[in-house]
């Protein structure tokens, strides 16, 4: 036999709590997923705006970066004594070196003149750029020219002044040979220009200081002609990013088309890469990130600026926004602006936070809310269930509510309620012990018979009295008793014909003796019966009692719509013939000889008389059952008010 697994099943109440703190716990995830995807959009959103807006700023500022050297060289072109010319003029030169101090992305300002000879004014703003020009460590600016005398001589000559501009030392070095600025890019183009035309190089190493760098060049229109320059170093133009990238926490590279960086907010890096006077690449700064900007500038169009996630070295992210420049030492040139991704996420990540701080506080908020609704459709159910299982033991006693405000439980309870109804009538026809026999051993009703050895006891009233009147109420308090006493006795209340009630012992339950069941709930309900005459002073006496045991016929009788479960044959006559003698002797309880010798051991009979029963007149020795039997080794068992048992 296959056995059924157990389990252990929780109440309804608790179902539709978990139930419910399920579905709000899964749209609280789902809310929490939506505004953390909204949050991550907003953030980024917010951070290519911020990017854009930088680029914009920055691209604004690179443009106005020339914008000071530019009008130096224009108001330098037309300016008879700027450069040789002045014969080292102070106030020009003191405004030169001004002009330097206050915008320090101008390296140098020179003069080249077509003899070759050259000038060079410059400021010393680091112990590096006094220890390269030799100078005293007082010195805070630099002029250094090469002039051409009359036997193409070439001599250099450097002058020192202090922070007041007051020149405080001069020297001669051999150096002329060494530098012709005629061969340098930023005078070989612009010499062949229209003056007022400007000239942008590419980068390239500066002679004077060792640097890399870009010139902006003009022609001079003097008589002697010649060229004027502005020379911006990359390390200038990368301090001047890596003020802008301190401010926005972002890293700032500025590039050509050809992938040539121009600078970077790293700008001491960017020096010791550049040591070796070669122009740096993208390409060439080892890491993948820089890399992916070189493709970010072929693959996108100049227009569109979104934000792009890139890989640097170590797998780490970083956020990029590429923006092209126009007009930058009159090239196209880009600037990128790369942030840690990660920094872009932290808001996020505390938004996500929040947003689960927020959810776990309401959903313990909930928590109040969901227990009452789910004890408020528990609680009906539970009294059904209660109720539901007292219609199974038979019990209908209480009344089942109907008090829900939920429709569903509302209607189940009515329909519980009229089940009530309708098996409490029912229970009135069909014999309780048989329904509960039924459900206990989970069978079904069907049609048939067996012969069984029952103990069949009848209650009948004096013939002579049983009329209509004497069925008073006091004849129903009879049988009342009786019926108690039959069920508490493990019988089972037959049928009510006539005058007399009948009730059966081992059906359907099997009993070890009933003929001893029988004679003690006949004792039982003779006692009670005579108490309850006494008290009511009634002129309707008790019935008389008649007991019969024997086989006879049990089962299902009748057809298949419609069943009865009862028992025929010679003990049920028997017993209503005793019955009638017994009111005819007037013994309490008459008894046929098979039930004197069935339950002999534990109850007391006396013959009473030998009477003719049955059609055929066959003489019956009729006994009348007197009292129980207590023997000493069962007094023990007799005082735990056990039924009184035969053997």
């Amino acid at each position: 036999m296959m056995k059924i697994p157990s389990f252990h099943a929780r109440s309804i109440r608790a179902h539709l709590f978990w139930t419910y703190a399920a579905l709000v716990t899964v749209l609280v995830v789902a809310l929490m997923a939506l505004a953390e995807l909204a949050a991550s959009r907003i953030v980024f959103d917010g951070a290519q705006r911020e990017l854009e807006q930088l680029g914009r700023r920055t691209q604004e500022q690179l443009l106005r970066f020339q914008e000071p050297a530019r009008a130096w060289l224009e108001a330098t072109a037309n300016d008879p004594h700027a450069g040789l010319e002045g014969e080292n003029d102070i106030s020009v030169l003191r405004m030169q070196m001004s002009m330097q101090q206050r915008y320090p992305q101008i390296g140098s300002l020179v003069f080249g003149y077509p003899d070759g000879s050259f000038q060079q004014n410059m400021v010393l703003r680091s112990a590096r750029d006094r220890a390269w020009a030799k100078s005293l460590p007082e010195a805070r600016y630099a002029q250094q020219i090469i002039r051409v005398d009359e036997r193409q001589k070439r001599v250099e000559e450097w002058v020192f002044y202090d922070q007041q501009m007051t020149a405080i030392a001069s020297q001669r070095r051999p150096w002329g040979e060494r530098y012709d600025p005629r061969e340098r890019p930023w005078y070989q183009g612009a010499s062949e220009l229209n003056l007022g035309s400007f000239q942008a190089t590419d980068p390239f190493v500066l002679k004077v200081p060792e640097e890399f760098g870009m010139a902006l060049s003009l022609p001079l229109s003097g008589a002697r002609g010649g060229v004027a320059a502005a020379m911006f170093t990359v390390g200038g133009l990368s301090d001047f990013l890596h003020a802008r990238g301190e401010e926005s926490h972002a890293e700032l590279i500025l590039f050509d088309a050809q992938g040539r960086v121009w600078g970077w907010s790293q700008a001491e890096r960017l020096r010791r890469l550049l040591g070796s006077g070669t122009p740096l690449s993208l390409s060439a700064l080892s890491d993948p990130l820089y890399g992916s900007l070189q493709k970010l500038v072929a693959e996108g169009a100049s227009q569109d600026t979104p934000i792009h996630s890139l890989e640097g070295a170590g797998g780490q992210r970083f956020a990029a926004v590429v923006m092209p420049i126009e007009g930058v030492f009159n090239h196209k040139a880009y600037v990128a602006l790369v942030s840690d991704q990660n920094l872009l996420l932290a808001q996020v990540r505390r938004m996500r936070w929040m947003l689960l701080g927020v959810g776990v506080a309401g959903l313990l908020m909930l928590m109040p809310m969901l227990f009452w609704m789910a004890n408020r459709l528990a609680t009906p159910l539970k009294n059904l269930v209660r109720s539901a299982k007292h219609i199974r033991e038979f019990e209908f006693d209480s009344d089942i509510p109907q008090d829900s405000d939920i429709s569903e439980v509302r209607r189940l309870q009515e329909s519980l309620a009229m089940a009530r109804i309708a098996l409490q009538g029912f229970s009135r026809y069909v014999p309780r012990p048989l329904v509960k026999h039924f459900i206990a051993n989970r069978l079904t009703p069907q049609a048939g018979v067996e012969q069984r050895e029952l103990a069949v006891l009848c209650a009948a009233l004096d013939e002579q009295h049983a009329t209509a009147v004497s069925w008073s109420p006091h004849a129903d308090h009879y049988l009342q008793i009786f019926a108690v006493e039959v069920a508490q006795g493990k019988g089972m209340m037959d049928r009510y014909e006539s005058c007399t009630a009948v009730a059966l012992w081992n059906t359907p339950l099997n009993v070890s003796n009933p003929a001893g069941y029988a004679c003690e709930a006949a004792l039982r309900a003779v006692d009670a019966m005579q108490a309850l005459a006494e008290g009511l002073n009634t002129a309707v006496k008790p019935p008389r009692f008649g007991l019969d045991f024997g086989s006879a016929t049990v089962g299902n009788f009748g057809t298949w719509d419609h069943l009865t479960f009862t028992a025929v044959g010679a003990p049920l006559d028997n017993a209503r013939a005793l019955a009638r003698q017994a009111n005819a002797l007037g013994l309490n309880v008459a008894a046929s000889r098979s039930v004197a010798l069935a339950a002999s051991r534990y109850f007391r009979f006396r013959l009473a008389a030998t009477v003719p029963l049955g059609p055929r007149g066959e003489l019956h020795e009729v006994y009348e059952l007197v009292e129980r039997i207590v023997h000493e080794a069962d007094a023990k068992h007799v005082r735990a008010s056990e039924p009184a048992t035969v053997a």
